[in-house]
């Protein structure tokens, strides 16, 4: 059997999207019954470059890898935004796995135009399943997209607590300290409205004013440096836009809270990788995060800056919350692993092989 993984453009690095692939195929790879590839096209030049890759080149070539196979191939799409690739490939043969939906239900965007969101969700509708990584993200697909939930399989993300664990505080010590004189809020991810960074900045404005002694530590590309500077905290936030999986695990350690104020989420990684790594995390009660993270983190609507300001100095001065945070982040954790979202991947799999 092979499971033929069309990932879309190369990556510069291991972003969410690659690492859950990457994850489920850990466990695969031991098998001497499966095979795994991987379809990609090479970084574009220029928009040129792009489109005629993206929607030309890449699909034709879908098609033309999969043509002459033999009958032991399932095709898998990792994304919604390469859900066109339902037109190309064999729809009895192909599952693709649904992040959130954002892709078909943004409006007034460039960058998705109405036509382009038609011609994707029909590509989605093309799939013989539709993997949802959340029972929120299938709940949407259902009553948003009118789609039939016996087409959608929920399999969720794991934790791989090789990558993302607590690290003991005498080899903590010999990390090189980050601002050891600050307490440190960290935040992880891209500065796109639905991520509603812009919250959480106004509310470290609002923090910055009472204690002097934080630090915003920032994983990802800044994209908000005059409301910043408007706000006089250049000094007060520190980008890491570009880090190793060593590096995010030395700042989720090193950081006293986790900031995840997000609008709309398919999953959540960061405040799992928080919790994985004994972090508190303070978030969003978003209907996902609710599901995914249960009792262990501390909720506030998401753009309600100044209750977000009152949490974060409650956290930061309260060590009974914040050891309580880590013992219910620690047990929320334990029930999410690879090896069991893997087994459930392969099982889906041979279903559409046996019933194609």
């Amino acid at each position: 059997m092979e499971i033929k993984t069309f990932v879309g453009r190369k990556p510069e690095y291991i972003d969410g999207i690659l690492r859950r692939q990457i994850e489920l195929d850990r466990y695969l790879r031991k098998r001497d019954d499966l095979k795994l590839t991987y379809e990609y096209y090479t970084r574009p030049k220029n928009v040129i470059d792009f489109l005629s890759k993206r929607y030309i080149t890449y699909p034709y070539y879908c098609k033309s890898s999969t043509k002459n196979s033999n009958n032991n191939l399932v095709n898998h799409i990792t994304f919604q935004f390469l859900a066109d690739l339902g037109y190309y490939l064999e729809s009895s043969k192909t599952m693709i796995t649904c992040h959130d939906i954002f892709t078909y239900i943004v409006r007034n965007n460039y960058k998705r135009p109405w036509f382009l969101q038609k011609y994707l969700l029909n590509g989605l509708k093309k799939c013989r399943f539709i993997i949802a990584i959340s029972n929120f993200t299938k709940k949407e697909i259902i009553t948003k997209l009118n789609l039939s939930k016996e087409k959608i399989v929920v399999i969720k993300n794991g934790i791989n607590r090789d990558l993302f664990y607590q690290i003991p505080k005498d080899i903590l010590s010999k990390v090189k300290l980050f601002y050891p004189e600050y307490k440190k809020i960290l935040h992880v991810g891209s500065e796109v409205p639905r991520k509603n960074f812009i919250t959480l900045l106004k509310a470290f404005y609002l923090v910055k004013k009472r204690r002097s002694d934080i630090k915003l530590i920032r994983v990802g590309k800044p994209l908000y440096s005059n409301i910043i500077k408007g706000l006089n905290l250049e000094k007060d936030i520190v980008y890491l836009p570009k880090i190793s999986d060593n590096k995010l695990l030395e700042m989720y350690n090193l950081s006293d809270l986790l900031v995840f104020p997000s609008l709309y989420e398919g999953w959540g990684a960061p405040g799992i990788e928080a919790a994985a790594c004994g972090l508190p995390v303070l978030c969003s009660n978003i209907p996902v995060f609710k599901e995914i993270y249960r009792d262990f983190p501390i909720y506030v609507p998401p753009l309600d800056h100044k209750l977000f300001a009152e949490k974060i100095l409650e956290i930061l001065s309260n060590k009974d919350i914040q050891e309580e945070m880590t013992k219910k982040g620690f047990k929320v954790v334990r029930n999410y692993k690879w090896k069991k979202s893997s087994i459930k991947y392969l099982k889906l799999a041979k279903f559409i092989l046996e019933n194609a």
